[in-house]
């Protein structure tokens, strides 16, 4: 393996980042062909999942000959489980003339785990696993969570002030961080399959949740509100934007709850359920509907019990520049620890400046 080897899978690893948050549940994955030192083709998985990445590479390409003894570099294992034609990554691959490939992940789909992998080796492929993995995994947080842990992966994002407020106490918060900031924002929610939030932070806000960066418009997630008690109307802005899924989870059924809004699913959860049975049954079943990568925006409540209730797998904030002091709501309130050595953790893993803003990016210390 040589440095050119780890120029192509960088490559690779960037084609996966483009198309995540837009694969459905499927994963994003990104391929690249080579030849010799000559890119002869790369490409990523297609919009909702289908084709994939590897077919997607592999079908531009309209002489096959340049494929005899070519290298592919993909960020997970190709699949071994056939699609609706009949044929899998895995066999197409292995049909192609091909002679090498590196594969950063290895896929934990019982349908394809290693068996892809396998299916190469016996076509006398060589294949190198788990190359440059560490630069691919953090793509896949959201996909591995949701199938092994039966949960999305869970990004809570806040922006605040310098000293951790959310707003004004008459919650005004237009602009807490700059605009450099929120155009971040906008691409975390295009990278993200849904993204969730309270029927108290839309009525407050009248937000829209959507991703609105030029040429990416198309790309908003679907939306989850948690409306315990059936508060919202069709008239707030967030029924107007085009996303298409919102799912609404509450404690009551309302036939004419948002009767005139066609793209919503209602779910009904148990009013009995203490605060983290209530996330955790929100959590499972946005899994079941695909969800791999779930990005929460919500107020200083809800965020208190999703940390207190070490709900968070990562935790990102923007952070302003300018100081609210105690005229502010803070991002988060009581936790009632009494005992300083057990508190949540959370590991830094990033930390940038955004204009005069900063992005902090931790992930739980304890995932």
């Amino acid at each position: 393996m040589t440095n050119n080897d780890k120029k192509w899978m960088s490559l690779a690893v960037s084609e996966a980042m483009r198309c995540k948050g837009n694969t459905g549940k499927n994963p994003p994955v990104g391929c690249v062909i080579v030849n010799g030192d000559t890119l002869i083709s790369y490409a990523s998985t297609s919009p909702s999942g289908r084709p994939h990445a590897e077919e997607n590479a592999l079908k531009k390409l309209k002489d096959k000959s340049v494929l005899k003894n070519a290298k592919m570099y993909v960020t997970l294992e190709p699949c071994a489980h056939i699609n609706t034609l009949g044929y899998s990554c895995a066999d197409l691959i292995a049909k192609s003339g091909i002679s090498e490939v590196f594969i950063c992940c290895v896929d934990p789909d019982i349908r394809t785990n290693l068996k892809g992998v396998n299916h190469l080796k016996k076509n006398k492929i060589k294949v190198h696993v788990n190359f440059m993995e560490k630069e691919a995994f953090h793509i896949y947080e959201g996909f591995f969570s949701r199938l092994k842990q039966n949960k999305p992966f869970v990004t809570l994002k806040i922006a605040c002030s310098l000293d951790g407020k959310i707003a004004l106490k008459n919650n005004e918060s237009k602009w807490i961080t700059n605009n450099l900031s929120r155009n971040f924002s906008h691409l975390l929610r295009a990278q993200s399959d849904a993204i969730l939030t309270s029927s108290k932070t839309i009525m407050t806000d009248n937000s829209l949740l959507t991703c609105r960066l030029d040429g990416m418009k198309n790309r908003s997630p679907s939306v989850v509100i948690l409306d315990r008690y059936l508060k919202l109307n069709s008239n707030y802005k967030i029924f107007k934007n085009g996303v298409a899924n919102f799912y609404i989870y509450s404690l009551f059924e309302d036939k004419n709850y948002l009767d005139d809004i066609n793209n919503i699913i209602r779910i009904k959860v148990n009013s009995d359920l203490s605060n983290i049975d209530f996330f955790n049954f929100i959590f499972e079943d946005l899994a079941t509907k695909g969800i791999n990568n779930l990005m929460i925006e919500v107020g200083g409540k809800l965020n208190t019990i999703l940390l207190s209730s070490n709900l968070v797998d990562k935790l990102i904030i923007f952070r302003s520049s300018k100081i609210i002091g105690n005229d502010g709501l803070p991002f988060i309130n009581d936790l009632n620890k009494t005992d300083i050595n057990k508190l949540n953790k959370f590991k830094i893993s990033n930390l940038r400046s955004l204009d005069g803003d900063i992005l902090e990016i931790y992930n739980n210390y304890e995932a």
